[in-house]
């Protein structure tokens, strides 16, 4: 277990680089007590964090959601900077990680809050997807009617328990519909799929998180001329597809082989790679 702690390198805890087997928060931290926090996923590429003004924005957004005080964004950007340069790390996956921080008591109730920010940062190469990713149905619901689906704070156990419920089952992730049985999303990535030519994925009131990847790709698409559809859609419209696939920061566009026992006809498919290599060239433009 030292290893892999090891392997994070320095941790910034408040702007303050530490080795991670030394990082430490208090255990009355409200991230700890209650998943009383907002993070944010970021790549960076050849040292560079790809989209940061746009993560910080939606981190804001969910820091208003759950009424916590957002740190500055200048202050973060400085400590995101000097974690990847203490790392000495170019490619990297980055975790933005506010927390209420330590209140005081163990109630629910708060009054103040003193934030904790956590910034860890490794090395990361993109991952070989092969034929695609095999998905299953998960059995747990995403709650469009909730808020909180729709910001990406620290308490997502549902999604946790859906990822390792695919991964007890042999498969590498999970589709999850919300209540009203419509798809939302994977449990950390948005949907899409193509049929006759037409880009689908879930309209953003299905209760599923505002991608960053997925506001780019929904872009380029439509820069392309792709006919874009945003809705709500039942399981079965998602298994009538030609070719599908996820996004997310950390894994881009990543192709859909199957669904339970729906195999696509191609893994990725023809739009699916184009649509990867305008992300590619979006992200080397930036750098």
């Amino acid at each position: 277990m030292s290893d892999v702690i090891d392997s994070w390198g320095r941790i910034s805890v408040n702007g303050r680089l530490v080795p991670a087997a030394e990082a430490t928060v208090s255990p009355l931290d409200r991230g700890l007590l209650y998943g009383d926090g907002i993070f944010e996923t970021i790549r960076a590429y050849a040292g560079k964090p790809f989209m940061l003004d746009a993560h910080l924005n939606r981190m804001a957004n969910g820091c208003s959601v759950i009424s916590l005080p957002m740190p500055d964004h200048e202050q973060i950007r400085r400590w995101v900077r000097e974690a990847l340069e203490a790392n000495s790390l170019s490619d990297a996956y980055l975790r933005i990680t506010v927390t209420r921080g330590p209140t005081g008591g163990v109630w629910y109730d708060f009054d103040q809050a003193c934030p904790t920010v956590v910034i860890l940062c490794k090395p990361y190469a993109q991952p070989d997807y092969g034929n695609g990713l095999i998905l299953r149905l998960s059995t747990f619901r995403s709650d469009e009617q909730s808020p909180l689906t729709r910001i990406k704070h620290t308490g997502l156990l549902w999604k946790i328990m859906a990822r390792r419920e695919a991964r007890q089952a042999g498969v590498n992730d999970a589709i999850m519909l919300n209540t009203k049985s419509h798809v939302a999303e994977a449990t950390s990535a948005n949907a899409f799929w193509i049929r006759d030519g037409v880009l689908y994925t879930p309209s953003l009131d299905c209760g599923i998180l505002a991608g960053v990847t997925r506001g780019i790709v929904l872009e380029i698409a439509r820069e392309q001329g792709i006919e874009v559809v945003e809705g709500h859609f039942a399981f079965e419209e998602l298994l009538a597809a030609e070719e599908a696939f996820l996004t997310s920061s950390t894994w881009e566009l990543a192709p859909i082989r199957s669904i339970d026992d729906m195999t696509f006809a191609e893994a990725p498919g023809e739009v699916t790679r184009q649509l990867a290599k305008l992300y590619k060239e979006c992200v080397m433009s930036d750098e």
